[in-house]
């Protein structure tokens, strides 16, 4: 499985975007979306995404004011599919310190269901 993320600084603009993929053959149960919360719920999140601490803490810092959709791809077209639709509704690019570029938001990793980030 590969796991697509999205960071919006708007909400509106995630539940766009959340929107268009559920109306585009994405199966709600594959797509989540998170607003706020408690900071080391989604600090989890991402340490269990990236094995490169400096690459999780970059996720997690952005995403704690934002609004965070990902996607939970079944077959080849999503995860693509799920990148461009994040990158149409501007999703926004994560850099780690130090480094020029952005990171790449396809994650060639499945999130276990415990550490899914679902609702608010």
């Amino acid at each position: 499985m590969i796991t697509v993320i999205g960071i919006f600084p708007d909400p509106q603009i995630a539940e766009q975007a959340t929107s268009y993929l559920l109306g585009n053959l994405f199966k709600a149960e594959n797509v989540d979306t998170h607003t706020g919360g408690d900071p080391a719920r989604i600090n989890d999140f991402f340490n269990h995404l990236f094995d490169n601490p400096p690459e999780a803490a970059a996720h997690a810092a952005l995403a704690q004011n934002a609004t965070i959709v990902t996607v939970h791809a079944l077959d080849a077209r999503e995860p693509q599919e799920a990148a461009d639709v994040f990158n149409n509704y501007g999703a926004l690019d994560v850099g780690i310190p130090g480094s020029g570029d952005p990171l790449n938001r396809i994650v060639e990793k499945a999130v276990n269901h415990t550490v899914r980030l679902r609702g608010e």
